[in-house]
C-alpha cells in the first residue's frame, strides 16, 4: 500500500514514526558522539545540534500535518473510528512515556546514587528523550491500533 492510498490517520502515523525517529537518531548521535552526558554542559556545538535535530521532527511533523490535511471540496479524511484509534493510541502513548521517564530516572538514581551528583547532560537527554519518545510511542500506538482494527485506507 502506498503513503497515497492510506488514510489520513494511518499516513499521519507513518510520518511521524519516520521523521521523529530520525529526529531521534540525530539527537542520540549527537549526545553519545562527543563525550556522552558528562561533556555535555560545556560544549554550545552539541546543544545546538540536538536543538537542530529536535526542531527537525517539530518542523517536519507539522509539515506533514499540513501536507496531509483535508483540502476544500474533498470527502472527510477521517471519520469515527480514526479519531478513536488516535485517543487510545493516545492512552497508550501516555502510559509509554510515564513508564519510560520512571524507570530512565531510577535506573540514573540507581547508577549514580554513591557519587551523589548526576551529569547534567542526563538531564538533557531525558527532556529530549521524553518528546522523542512520547512522538515516536504516539505514531507505533496508532498503527498497531489501526493495524489491528482492519484499517480502512
Amino acid at each position: 500500500m502506498s503513503l497515497g492510498e492510506m488514510s489520513q490517520t494511518r499516513r499521519r502515523a507513518w510520518l511521524a514514526t519516520i521523521i521523529w525517529s530520525v529526529a531521534g537518531l540525530g539527537f542520540a548521535l549527537t549526545f553519545f558522539m562527543g563525550g556522552g552526558p558528562g561533556g555535555l554542559a560545556e560544549d554550545s556545538s552539541r546543544h545546538l545540534a540536538g536543538a537542530v535535530a529536535l526542531a527537525f521532527g517539530f518542523l517536519g511533523y507539522w509539515l506533514s500535518l499540513w501536507l496531509t490535511r483535508q483540502r476544500k471540496g474533498e470527502p472527510p479524511v477521517a471519520d469515527e473510528r480514526d479519531l478513536q484509534i488516535v485517543a487510545r493510541a493516545n492512552q497508550a502513548t501516555l502510559v509509554i512515556v510515564l513508564v519510560g521517564i520512571f524507570a530512565f530516572a531510577i535506573t540514573l538514581w540507581t547508577v549514580y546514587e554513591s557519587a551523589g551528583t548526576l551529569p547534567v547532560g542526563w538531564m538533557w537527554f531525558l527532556a529530549y528523550g521524553a518528546v522523542i519518545l512520547a512522538s515516536v510511542a504516539s505514531g507505533v500506538a496508532t498503527l498497531i491500533l489501526d493495524g489491528r482494527t482492519g484499517g480502512h485506507g
